[in-house]
């Protein structure tokens, strides 16, 4: 077991990370941002530490063994530490210095000076801790308006958090990615934002990291959109260019026509069907569907393509590549994320020469993901509610859509 020093050591690494990421408390963190912080640590060290590994580590799973060696030399790395060695190095000079520091102070026996400082210390904390928890939520309001119809979009988010404290620290998030808060004056009215991807965002009003308001913003892809992740804003395909009889398609000769400053090592291309189904919802529905990914510029690649239905506040996130790739792949259903490098998602590996079907049935408390009539992963799903509000197709490389089909026991909402 990790003794009490190297407990000590890792709280204070992952203090750190929490530091660098600038999230906000940890407590508060999704699934997402779990993942997204694997990403982070995978691009900035090359090393991958899956989601749910994080998730033990801080405490979100339970986790009745140390961490690797490994682990946590990654870890540290992230917070630029060259080893784990070196990171616990550091931790006890910075201890000894203090724990000196400490005994000259008593030596001089400044001891009633020393209880006068605790003392003023703790009223002040308790003070701050006070201001800062004794928030109501009904003081606040928080609305949203868009400004325009199409994509990109600007929404206008009217803000009232005049009630709160000069303390308070008070943020807007656009959706589920807590590093895209936005800090604002308490006398702000008024701020404004761009979405530049269709979807259903959730959006926040956050007083000293909780959540005062919130509410739903729809940006609707009016029927197929279909765009070209690069370097800077998202370039928008004409629908004449990638619609047509036999579905949606953007082929390698389109992309090349555009010559733009597209990541050639990730060329990604999104579709995007994106509208308010009204009656659609997580516990009774079904989705069909029939793609392929078309290799370009990556030819060597997982050919890692995701369908995405989204919910109100989470993801369905289906993930698919090629058979040698399926430990990397990631399935979230709403707030469950199951990964594949501790679990068996080999059924998500398809052979994308020919059209791949994908299912997702949710009846009866039971969600079962079907790839090529095969049942690929089931769970239990009951008790969730969450409205639908459309899919999003993410493949590495380019691809087509031949068929989408959404519907539940009662209505067929989308039949291409």
């Amino acid at each position: 077991m990790i003794t009490s020093h190297s407990e000590t050591d890792l709280s204070n690494c992952l203090k750190k990370i929490e530091e660098k990421l600038g999230w906000g408390s940890s407590s508060d963190w999704s699934s997402q941002n779990f993942e997204q912080l694997s990403k982070k640590i995978q691009e900035h060290t090359g090393v991958t530490i899956s989601q749910n590994t994080l998730k033990r580590l801080w405490g979100r799973i339970p986790y009745n063994s140390d961490p690797s060696t490994v682990t946590l030399n990654t870890l540290v790395n992230f917070i630029d530490y060259e080893n784990w060695s070196a990171f616990k190095a550091s931790n006890s000079k910075n201890a000894s210095t203090g724990i000196k520091s400490h005994r000259i102070i008593w030596d001089r026996k400044n001891t009633a000076i020393a209880s006068t400082i605790i003392t003023v210390v703790i009223v002040v904390l308790v003070i701050v801790s006070f201001s800062k928890t004794s928030v109501n939520k009904e003081d606040f309001s928080f609305t949203s308006k868009k400004i325009a119809d199409g994509l990109p979009n600007s929404v206008l988010f009217k803000v009232d958090a005049s009630a709160s404290n000069d303390t308070d620290k008070i943020e807007i998030q656009q959706s589920w990615d807590v590093s895209k808060r936005q800090i604002i004056n308490k006398k702000d009215s008024l701020v404004t934002s761009i979405y530049y991807n269709p979807g259903y965002f959730d959006a926040k009003l956050i007083v000293n990291n909780k959540i005062v308001k919130q509410h739903g913003v729809l940006i609707p892809s009016e029927g197929w959109l279909a765009l070209l992740e690069t370097n800077n804003a998202p370039i928008y395909l004409k629908p004449s260019e990638f619609k047509s009889k036999k579905g949606v398609s953007v082929l390698p000769e389109l992309i090349k026509s555009y010559n733009v400053d597209i990541p050639i090592s990730n060329t990604v291309v999104n579709y995007y069907w994106v509208e308010d189904f009204k009656e659609l919802k997580v516990d009774d529905f079904e989705m069909e569907t029939s793609f392929k990914n078309i290799p370009f510029q990556n030819y060597r690649s997982c050919q890692k393509s995701d369908i995405i239905l989204y919910c109100q506040g989470e993801v369905i996130l289906i993930p698919l590549s090629i058979k040698g790739c399926v430990a990397d792949l990631n399935l979230h259903l709403l707030d469950k994320s199951i990964n594949g490098n501790r679990n068996n998602l080999s059924n998500f590996g398809v052979n994308f020469s020919s059209w791949v079907n994908v299912k997702c049935v949710s009846k009866g408390g039971t969600l079962t993901i079907y790839v090529n009539d095969k049942v690929a992963y089931e769970a239990p799903f009951e008790g969730r509610t969450n409205q639908i509000y459309g899919i999003k197709y993410r493949f590495e490389g380019t691809g087509a859509i031949s068929k989408l089909k959404i519907s539940n026991s009662k209505k067929v909402f989308l039949d291409i």
